[in-house]
């Protein structure tokens, strides 16, 4: 799928959003209907990591299941959002947050360790075969109070910060809440985009903008996107059946512990509560990593009543 031809300026400052609900490039579906653009995608890398010289890229997909079949029952699902391999046979995984989970560094090295198990070195190979990796998060939520708008990590050494471990792992988080000043207008452009910001820079942001504009005026794609966060919101729902059933089982041997009748009543009504709670939060976050701002979040939780708002409000400041 090759680059439409550039566009004027008048046209670019169109592509603002008219549509409710809107949905930008930090949507999962429409961030991977713009990704398997190659050309795109390549642009993207190489204004991420400029040191790159990738003259192709050879390998696209988007929202790949990376799942141990071995312990199907046991090991967390990974659905990456897209995924690239270059013409040196590089892989790079770029991943788009909306939510702050604190928990980045961890889905990394979980997203990583699935991704060397299957792409980065094939039997019979050498560690020295080991394909260079790049996780890369683009966020878009609030950010801590040093969180920088580009950053980069390696593996040094604690004994001397000078001294890098060869690992070939690359990790970079790009939060476009935070100020985009003194970096390049490309990255700057990328932030707005993130943003639903208007861009008008080259024919790439272009691109973004016209696809964007296109899925949202489509009515048979909405209907996709639609359906695939009802499909999430279906398995929020069965997370938060889990939950439920895990707090009523908690009470249930807490009256037990107890050995009274009265004690396996209060164990069940504590186990009643403390299910509806963990339903209410796995919903909320699901909600939230699905692009729901949070007043959406909440509003929608709220329509539930599953907890008062007194719990939701604790909910909620986790966010905040």
């Amino acid at each position: 799928m090759g680059l439409l031809p550039q566009i004027s300026l008048e046209r670019t400052a169109h592509m603002v959003k008219k549509i409710e609900p809107w949905f930008g490039f930090t949507e999962d579906k429409v961030f991977g209907m713009v990704m398997e653009n190659k050309e795109f995608c390549k642009y993207l890398l190489e204004i991420i990591i400029p040191d790159l010289k990738i003259k192709k890229i050879d390998w696209l997909d988007k929202q790949v299941e990376i799942n141990n079949s071995e312990r199907k029952n046991e090991a967390k699902e990974v659905r990456l959002d897209v995924l690239v391999t270059d013409h040196e046979g590089r892989v790079f995984n770029i991943e788009m947050q909306t939510t702050d989970q604190d928990d980045i560094g961890r889905r990394m090295r979980y997203y990583l360790s699935r991704i060397d198990l299957r792409y980065t070195l094939n039997k019979g190979k050498t560690y020295r075969n080991l394909k260079d990796a790049f996780i890369i998060f683009l966020c878009n939520f609030k950010p801590k109070k040093d969180d920088k708008f580009y950053e980069s990590y390696h593996t040094y050494s604690d004994q001397d910060r000078s001294k890098q471990l060869q690992d070939g792992v690359t990790k970079i988080i790009i939060n476009s809440q935070v100020s985009a000043e003194g970096q390049s207008e490309d990255l700057k452009a990328l932030a707005k985009l993130m943003n639903n910001e208007p861009v008008n820079l080259n024919k790439y942001f272009d691109y973004a903008q016209r696809r964007i504009k296109e899925i949202n005026e489509d009515p048979e794609m909405r209907e996709k996107i639609m359906l695939y966060e009802t499909r999430m919101l279906e398995r929020e729902q069965a997370a938060g059946k889990a939950g439920y059933e895990q707090g009523m089982q908690h009470g249930i041997k807490q009256g037990r512990a107890e050995g009274k009748q009265e004690g396996i009543k209060q164990g069940l009504r504590q186990g009643l509560e403390q299910g509806k709670i963990d339903s209410a939060k796995v919903i909320f976050e699901n909600q939230m990593n699905n692009g729901s701002s949070l007043e959406q979040a909440t509003e929608f939780v709220k329509s539930l009543k599953l907890i008062s708002n007194k719990e939701l409000e604790k909910i909620i400041a986790l966010y905040k």
